[in-house]
């Protein structure tokens, strides 16, 4: 099988200081307005692997009605792939949170509850978890309170990219990639 990245588990569970689950396969998926980033990540008893990264894309100019439509084509297009290979262990959904616009927050609310109900059937466990709790399960620290926006958006991939020893470029992806380690890491 063809695969992103592979590392030895210890040397992930040492950099994070966390203890991760051996065989189990977690998805994660950042979803956003436009770009929805979603990352795929299998443990052995010695290796964490990267499988595969993938995104969605909406365009910025089209109606409310037809964005969900485009969402939900891609997500139904996606599933079918994933369903003929994995059988998730866990399905980390990015949980949103009211910005500064009312109808982004219900337009991410109402995909994320889309992506919970299409992998629930594929996925013995699925949950939402905030951003800065996502993080923070890393272990993940801004290098000062203040940073945010693009350079926030820069450090987690710096960040992702030194756990696993990749060179990904794109933050929605990264932030994928942040949700399924979230999904094979032991809890507290």
């Amino acid at each position: 099988m063809d695969y992103i990245k592979k590392i030895n588990i210890e040397s992930v569970e040492a950099f994070i200081g966390r203890d991760i689950k051996r065989n189990v396969i977690s998805i994660g998926f950042d979803v956003a307005e436009h770009e929805t980033g979603i990352a795929i990540i299998r443990t052995t008893d010695s290796y964490l692997i990267l499988e595969k990264v993938h995104k969605f894309s909406i365009p910025k100019k089209v109606t409310e009605l037809d964005a969900l439509d485009l969402f939900l084509s891609q997500l139904d297009d996606f599933k079918l792939k994933m369903s003929q290979e994995y059988k998730f262990d866990e399905n980390v959904i990015e949980n949103c949170f009211f910005g500064r616009n009312v109808n982004t927050t219900k337009l991410l609310a109402r995909c994320s509850g889309y992506v919970y109900d299409r992998f629930r059937g594929i996925s013995k466990h699925s949950q939402l978890i905030m951003p800065i709790s996502a993080r923070a399960k890393i272990r993940f620290k801004k290098s000062n309170k203040s940073i945010k926006g693009p350079k926030l958006k820069k450090e987690i991939i710096t960040y992702v990219n030194e756990i696993l020893g990749t060179e990904i470029t794109d933050n929605d992806i990264a932030d994928g990639v942040v949700l399924a380690l979230c999904g094979v890491i032991w809890e507290d």
